[in-house]
């Protein structure tokens, strides 16, 4: 029997793994409502950690690790946060030796044009998963997915392939733990955002409002953050004029531009507040003044936060006291996120569904597999298993970012048993786990599970899913090839979907 039967067999659901087979689409797997509910039960049952620390890993890296676990439980539940939130004095030059041939990743637009849109597009891409994996600034990479999700850009519209490479270096990773005001300053003057919600297009007398309203509903107030359509409509007229420099001048070409000419100076009313005529390029510093500093903004920001590392539908009580540190540090990131892990007890925080990128990057990071990438050609195959998933970096073409609710993903299963297969049978190239170095002189089918369980779960498996390892490995003394099937079982055990 193969791994995926087992697993589906230990969950109860027979024949129904392959019935389900038959429904993959190009994205996502629609299973019967009867396997829904079986993972869907599993909710209550993910494990709960058995210290502080442990679930400050869990929330602060993109994968548990037992070096992880040891370096917090030597520093502490607020040492290692303070570690985590100083991420510059983090030694990280090892990634960056990875980082070395991806040299795309520095350039500037004009020097970006030159190249095949595929090669520019790829470099980020993969780098993007090289960092996630190995890089040792593990919330800096954290916060670096959530901005980019919070100020979502499809590659693949216009120069995007090209001038999103920009984007992230000089908006989302300059700025991922520094101020909210900074970042949306910095993504206000980017030229990739610019193209790709079309305000290089909007001019007086014909300003294009698609900008306008994400800025308003997606990156500041929310769609319930009190404005009004007659509020896009003049926040479209501030930021008439704001686009980008196009064919004029290679050092210039495809950055940020203000064209006086194109901008709409007659008088406004954003949010109540007036903005005289005249103010040419301060109309749209007005605008980010007033939204940067809206508590609608500290609000919305705030309760994003908390869904993303600690419950899905957090408390108010915790959104509140992270709004009132945005309001009091102008927005400071650092201490909006050190509000968010010390306001309540940690035991309070609910279970977290990985999304595809982060299971990978977490089995690879908990196995101690090592991800090679491919800055040369189209794509690695780990980049293409994640299309297959429906979660590659960058290509998501709505405006509001990867879904990060648990609805969302859960009927995409079989694919993530494809690739946790697939990932321990050495078959995805350019990415390797070393099962015999991982398991150690663990040889028995009870020294096997108990190392995937100390390694992967921090001795937290439930009993159930271990037992059913051990089960799968017997009789003794297992071969590499059953070894590696067990592997892929605790990657596709239900506990390991949930962090």
């Amino acid at each position: 029997m193969k791994p995926l039967e087992t697993l589906a067999r230990s969950l109860g659901l027979g024949e129904e793994c392959k019935q389900g087979a038959e429904l993959l689409s190009r994205r996502r797997l629609l299973f019967g409502g009867s396997l829904l509910a079986a993972l869907a039960s599993k909710t209550q049952a993910a494990p709960r950690p058995s210290t502080t620390t442990r679930l400050l890993v869990n929330r602060l890296t993109m994968g548990w690790t037992e070096a992880e676990q040891l370096l917090a439980d030597t520093l502490g539940y607020h040492g290692y946060l303070e570690y985590h939130l100083n991420h510059t004095a983090i030694d990280d030059s090892a990634v960056n030796q990875m980082l070395a041939p991806y040299n795309y990743l520095t350039y500037m637009p004009f020097q970006l044009m030159d190249l095949p849109a595929w090669r520019a597009t790829n470099q980020l891409v993969e780098g993007t998963l090289l960092r996630a994996i190995h890089s040792k600034r593990q919330l800096y990479a954290r916060m670096v997915e959530f901005w980019t999700d919070h100020f979502n850009i499809d590659i693949n519209k216009h120069k995007n392939p090209w001038i999103k490479l920009v984007d992230d270096r000089d908006v989302i990773r300059a700025n991922a733990l520094g101020t909210f005001p900074a970042l949306l300053s910095a993504s206000m003057h980017s030229a990739s955002m610019s193209v790709y919600l079309d305000n290089f297009t909007s001019v007086a007398g014909n300003p294009n409002e698609n900008y306008a309203r994400e800025l308003l509903e997606l990156h500041t107030l929310g769609v319930h953050g009190g404005y009004i359509q007659q509020d896009v409509v003049e926040v479209a007229r501030c930021l008439t004029g704001w686009g980008v420099w196009e064919g004029i001048g290679d050092q210039l070409k495809w950055t940020f531009r203000y064209d006086p000419i194109k901008h709409d100076d007659g008088p406004k009313v954003v949010l109540g507040q007036q903005i005289p005529a005249g103010g040419g390029i301060n109309d749209g510093l007005t605008v980010l003044n007033i939204l940067a500093n809206h508590p609608s903004t500290a609000q919305f920001i705030s309760r994003k936060l908390c869904a993303r590392f600690w419950a899905e539908d957090p408390s108010q009580t915790l959104v509140d006291a992270v709004a009132a540190t945005y309001i009091a540090t102008g927005g400071d990131i650092k201490s909006m996120l050190r509000t968010l892990f010390t306001t309540l007890d940690p035991a309070t925080a609910g279970p977290k569904y990985k999304r595809p990128f982060h299971l990978f990057v977490s089995a690879l990071r908990a196995t101690g597999g090592v991800f090679q990438g491919d800055p040369i050609s189209g794509g690695s195959a780990l980049r293409a298993e994640l299309a297959l998933n429906g979660h590659e970096s960058f290509h998501w073409a709505p405006p509001d970012g990867y879904p990060d609710r648990f609805d969302f993903w859960v009927g995409s299963l079989l694919p993530r048993w494809n690739f946790a297969a697939s990932v321990t049978a050495g078959s995805i190239q350019g990415t390797t786990i070393d099962v015999d170095a991982f398991l150690g002189s663990a040889s028995t089918a009870q020294q096997i599970a108990d190392r995937i369980d100390q390694a992967m779960f921090g001795g937290q498996m439930p009993t159930a899913e271990k037992d059913a390892i051990v089960n799968y490995l017997l009789p003794d003394l297992p071969p590499l090839s059953r070894k590696r099937e067990a592997l892929a079982l605790a990657i596709s055990s239900p506990a390991f979907q949930w962090y």
